[in-house]
């Protein structure tokens, strides 16, 4: 309670930051009458993460595949813990995974700005300096584009964001970033308080046991934000090393052992899926290739030569942000090191350094302001740049609703079939249909699906993998006079789907592969064609199905009555038919 009377400013901050990433998703539900029950999620990769959590309601806590029925059991590859929580949540609210997602776009965001608040006026020791470095974090994708001033006639002329809102803000998608942040900044905010602030013995221990927990649990959470803790973890010791500062160093080591100990049951799922026959593949299609590839950050090298050149504040503070972007190169350029790159390192930029780098840049500003000029108050001044900054969410927020609201309209003629399926066929059926329907069953239903989704990034063959996508191009009619050219022409679109990241990565683009590798798939498809002309259901039951759909109004060429007769479900276009 004295907390919140002392710092009322930054709660009423953190309930607008809540209500402007809710308010498009809520408006959608609640207030648009083309509403029928399909959700307005339009952050990015939204689908895949409230599968995640629809996956924990149906009882599968280890997320071994989302997508596949016959590969629950297999080994993680994104971490549970995040999906877990907010599951866990929306259970002891009583309410639907897209009720709780829904929710959590309001309060986990409200939350994590008082995290932030808290932190930076921990380590900067400046409460009203906070709350713009907070709020710039936030509502990162918007404020960064007032460091570039070509964009500024765009948007205080026009009210847009060019190139940059497709989708919400980031902070409106589910599970990462809005979930694993909390851990990232809250070890940040811990260690510390456990390393560097001053309290006593009590506290200090209580923070140390708070470090060890959550770096912990922070590696069932997220790839990148655990990853890059590590990697500063392992740059503050190697400074506490150099500088003879034993106390310190000897304290941080009992962090990091009671985060191994935490850690172990993810390093014992880790060395699963590295024996899996199938991680080579799926190690490519994430965009894990061969490369020594140096990469240049202007925001990195822009924001580490101010901090150092303009920086006059306390010794600790300065070791520990250098402690996070000499982390932050580090990351971004480990395959210098290793000769292995991470799967598309440029999350490390989106969520941590861009952010981090930003409230750094706000926090000299007025630090300097405050020297420089003495006759207009920087409290205005940061008054300013919090309306400015709620300006802009507001307009990115808006645009990204204007860019989605057809789509998100059309797509509203799914909830009746979705809401059909989750009620009168049998829990955890496989289902083969198109990959926009297909990639919100797992999301809307406890069922499973046929092809969609991310399912080539799971452990499965790659004769799997060209199976279910082949089925398709099957359906729509591409047949041997002119597969060849079909191929060729839509080069990009194979690309991404059998091989994800990986020539994008390595060559620049999704198509940029070699004509011997698409002669392969060529070759492939040509004797699929031969298997299913011959009999389409055996090769279709080859993996699990259990029903089909077919959407007549988008792919009329499929002529799914062909091959089924036992249609059980019929609105809006959509056919369902039992397979047997």
């Amino acid at each position: 309670m004295r907390f919140l009377k002392e710092n009322y400013l930054i709660w009423v901050i953190a309930v607008a930051i809540g209500i402007l990433t809710i308010a498009p998703s809520f408006y959608f539900r609640y207030f648009d009458s083309a509403y029928r029950g399909f959700e307005f999620f339009a952050s990015d990769a939204e689908p895949s993460y409230l599968a995640q959590i629809q996956e924990i309601y149906d009882g599968h806590w280890s997320l071994g595949n989302i997508y596949l029925a016959d590969h629950k059991d297999d080994p993680y590859l994104q971490q549970p813990l995040s999906p877990m929580i907010v599951a866990f949540l929306g259970r002891i609210a009583g309410v639907s995974a897209r009720d709780i997602n829904l929710a959590t776009k309001f309060f986990l965001p409200a939350l994590l700005t008082v995290l932030l608040y808290v932190f930076f006026a921990s380590v900067f020791g400046r409460k009203d300096i906070a709350i713009a470095m907070a709020l710039f974090i936030m509502l990162t994708q918007a404020t960064w584009t007032f460091l570039n001033p070509r964009a500024w006639p765009e948007i205080f002329l026009n009210g847009k964001f060019p190139g940059t809102d497709s989708n919400l803000l980031s902070y409106s998608r589910p599970i990462n970033p809005q979930v694993s942040s909390f851990f990232f900044f809250g070890y940040l905010l811990a260690i510390w308080k456990f390393l560097f602030g001053s309290q006593n013995l009590k506290s200090e221990r209580r923070w140390g046991i708070a470090s060890a927990v959550i770096l912990g649990l922070s590696v069932y959470t997220y790839f990148f934000a655990v990853s890059f803790l590590w990697i500063f973890n392992l740059v503050l010791a190697s400074w506490f090393l150099y500088s003879k500062n034993w106390d310190r160093l000897k304290k941080f080591i009992y962090v990091l052992l009671g985060a191994v100990i935490i850690g172990i049951p993810y390093l014992l799922n880790s060395i699963q899926i590295l024996q899996s026959p199938f991680y080579l593949r799926v190690a490519r299609i994430q965009g894990v290739l061969d490369s020594h590839k140096f990469i240049f950050s202007r925001v990195w090298w822009g924001v580490t030569a101010l901090f150092l050149l303009l920086y006059r504040g306390s010794r600790d503070v300065k070791v520990f942000i250098l402690a996070f972007l000499a982390a932050a190169f580090l990351v971004t350029n480990q395959q210098l090191i290793t000769g292995k790159t991470v799967p598309v390192p440029a999350h490390y930029h989106w969520y941590y350094i861009a952010p981090v780098a930003g409230a750094l840049l706000i926090y000299l500003f007025f630090y300097y302001f405050e020297k420089l000029v003495t006759f207009i108050s920087s409290k205005w001044l940061i008054g300013i740049v919090i309306a400015l900054f709620f300006y802009a969410g507001f307009l990115f927020q808006k645009n990204s609703y204007f860019n989605n609201y057809s789509y998100f309209v059309e797509v509203q003629r799914y909830a009746p079939i979705l809401f059909w399926l989750d009620k009168n066929i049998e829990k955890e059926a496989s289902i083969f249909t198109n990959d926009d329907l297909g990639s919100y069953i797992p999301a809307y239903t406890k069922h499973n699906i046929y092809s969609g989704g991310n399912v080539p990034s799971s452990l499965i063959s790659e004769e799997q993998v060209r199976h279910v996508y082949f089925f398709a191009l099957f359906l729509n009619g591409v047949n041997e006079e002119d597969v060849r050219d079909f191929f060729y022409e839509n080069r990009g679109m194979f690309g991404n789907w059998f091989f994800g990241q990986y020539y994008r990565q390595k060559n620049g683009c999704y198509g940029c592969f070699p004509d011997s590798v698409l002669d392969s798939l060529i070759q492939d498809y040509r004797n699929f064609l031969d298997r299913a002309n011959k009999n389409f259901l055996s090769e279709l039951k080859k993996y699990p199905v259990d029903y089909v759909i077919w959407d007549t109004r988008n792919d009329s060429s499929w002529k799914l009555n062909r091959f089924f007769n036992e249609k059980i479900y019929e609105d809006n276009g959509l056919v369902v038919y039992k397979v047997k």
